[in-house]
């Protein structure tokens, strides 16, 4: 055999060793592929039928391979965007929500079931615009409007019945979270005329408005309130949520 035959030989052995590595790496990527189109597309239809949305929110698995994660039946890091959510007169806007230790088995995936997703921890924010804060008030029956006021307060002005008679009132509001809801309370009343007694009493009652965060997805453990230009930033944390439809 001539030195130059044994190099040629090994040729299509190393040829084959590469295209087995190759079809395997393609396989793997398509097969991650499909389980991630497949985990995001039943958590996405899980959160809409949840929350009644019209569209889809957009889902997306992080983490890792996501296929490794779907055979574990525990996806560690999973993202989720809606942007408009409401439950009757309250509206938010620009939901997202960072979910960690996502259970939903294998058989579920392939089934494409969305019957119970557990969720190991949540934190989520979104938005009360101040226009959307006006709608609610309204539907309160408060003639009123809100926009900020520096931090952590709000000024609301509109037209309240006082003793009978119609008058303008403002308000400095601050704004606190507690038990699942921003609580709105004058801290100061503004009026052409001061206020005493029972009907300082009755407009202080008027500018004191609970504002439940039903549309929220997750159950909070514990909700904090920014005061932004653009409306009231909601944060809200959980764990141990079964999100189902």
């Amino acid at each position: 055999m001539s030195p130059d035959a044994a190099p040629a030989g090994r040729w299509p052995t190393a040829v084959l060793a590469v295209v087995v590595v190759l079809g395997t790496a393609l396989l793997l990527w398509g097969a991650d592929r499909l389980a991630r189109i497949g985990a995001e597309s039943v958590l996405a239809r899980t959160v809409q039928e949840r929350t009644g949305v019209l569209e889809p929110p957009e889902v997306d698995v992080g983490g890792g391979p996501v296929l490794l994660q779907a055979l574990r039946g525990r996806y560690d890091d999973v993202s989720v965007d809606l942007d408009v959510v409401s439950s009757g007169p309250v509206r938010l806007r620009g939901l997202s929500a960072d979910l960690g230790g996502v259970y939903l088995s294998f058989s579920d995936l392939l089934d494409g079931a969305t019957g119970g997703v557990y969720v190991q921890r949540s934190a989520e924010e979104a938005l009360l615009t101040y226009d959307d804060l006006d709608r609610y008030l309204r539907f309160t029956g408060r003639l009123l409007d809100a926009e900020p006021a520096g931090e952590g307060q709000l000024r609301l002005s509109g037209s309240v019945d006082v003793g009978g008679a119609v008058r303008p009132v403002s308000a400095l509001v601050d704004v606190t979270a507690e038990d699942g809801a921003l609580l709105l309370e004058p801290a100061r009343l503004d009026t052409a005329a001061p206020l005493e007694g029972v009907d300082e009493l009755l407009v202080r009652q008027r500018f004191t408005v609970p504002v439940p965060l039903d549309p929220l997805l997750f159950e909070g453990r514990g909700v904090d309130v920014a005061v932004r230009p653009d409306g009231l930033a909601v944060r809200s944390s959980g764990d141990g949520v079964v999100l189902s439809s």
